[in-house]
C-alpha cells in the first residue's frame, strides 16, 4: 500500500464557466467567460490501493460544486472562491487543503494582459 507520508491532489485546470461576476455593470448584465484551476490535496493511499471511487475525490463532484456557485453572481472574485471553498470543504471530509485560483480572461481594463484573477490557498 502507498505511503500514506505522501501528498496527493486532484486536480481541474482551465474549466471555462460563463457567469456574471464583477463590480461593473456590464460585467453584471452582459457577463464574461471565467478559467477555474483547482488542486485538492487528501490522503489517496486507500483509493490507490483498492481502485475505489468512494476513497477518492470525485473530479465530477468538484465540477458540479464550481458550476454551481458560478451562477451565483457576485461583485468579488473573492468571493465567489470562498463560496467553493465553503462548499467544497463541508462536503468533502477527504480534502485536507488546496488551491482555487478563478481567472477573468477578458476584464474590463485598458491594457494588454492574458487575465486576472484571485487564488486562494489553504
Amino acid at each position: 500500500m502507498p505511503s500514506k507520508k505522501s501528498t496527493s491532489y486532484i486536480s481541474i485546470k482551465g474549466l471555462k464557466i460563463y457567469a456574471y461576476h464583477g463590480v461593473l455593470r456590464q460585467e453584471n448584465e452582459v457577463g464574461n467567460t471565467f478559467e477555474v484551476d483547482i488542486d485538492l490535496y487528501f490522503d489517496a493511499a486507500e483509493a490507490m490501493y483498492t481502485d475505489r471511487l468512494d476513497l477518492t475525490v470525485n473530479y465530477a463532484a468538484v465540477v458540479d460544486i464550481v458550476r454551481k456557485e458560478m451562477a451565483e453572481t457576485s461583485d468579488l472574485l473573492e468571493n465567489v472562491v470562498y463560496r467553493i471553498y465553503r462548499t467544497i470543504t463541508s462536503r468533502m471530509r477527504r480534502v485536507t487543503g488546496g488551491r482555487i485560483a478563478i481567472f477573468k480572461p477578458q476584464p474590463p481594463i485598458a491594457a494588454e494582459l492574458d487575465s486576472v484573477g484571485f487564488t486562494y490557498i489553504w
